[in-house]
């Protein structure tokens, strides 16, 4: 079974992917392969100017999305045997990815933890987490395409427990 996972910039995909590896599923996250193509300076630079500049986005976006489809195929294939495969990826609906899914779980939180997660985790001003946010899909459309939403505003208790429920409707 192969389990798209996604949700906005901070909401906690990176968390619930780890929750999801914990119970079993083989995960495999976009956002490695992105940094495993791209060393870090250059994902600084290119994250200051594609963010500023939405054709230079869409343009990197062409140019890497084929890539990281490449090697997420190539992943799934090398795991054939296992019964869940996660793809965790920001912009798992942005670039198709979704359509090779058999369930979408989107993680979901409140505008006001996304802003702060991010910019605590990325290292990068409240601002600039706002002008990423303003370049992906809003989070609620998101949520219109998912079999399940995880909401990420509880404790980290609260978004075990869901991910637990959900992994028990994977196991049926």
């Amino acid at each position: 079974m192969i389990i798209g996972l996604t949700g906005s910039i901070g909401t906690g995909k990176t968390t619930v992917a780890k929750m999801f590896r914990l119970l079993g599923a083989h995960v495999i996250d976009a956002d490695k392969i992105v940094h495993r193509l791209l060393n870090k300076r250059s994902r600084m630079k290119l994250g200051e100017k594609v963010f500023d500049d939405e054709s230079a986005l869409k343009e990197l976006c062409a140019w890497i999305h084929p890539l990281v489809k490449k090697e997420i195929a190539s992943d799934i294939k090398r795991n054939k045997n296992r019964k869940v495969i996660i793809i965790d990826a920001p912009l798992l609906i942005e670039c198709g990815l979704h359509k090779k899914c058999e369930r979408l779980v989107v993680v979901a939180c409140s505008r006001k933890s996304q802003i702060e997660r991010a910019s605590l985790s990325l290292g990068i001003s409240k601002r600039a987490v706002v002008k990423r946010l303003k370049q992906q899909m809003p989070l609620r459309k998101k949520k219109e395409s998912a079999d399940f939403i995880i909401d990420n505003d509880g404790s980290l208790n609260r978004t075990r427990k869901q991910v637990k429920q959900i992994w028990e409707e994977f196991k049926k």
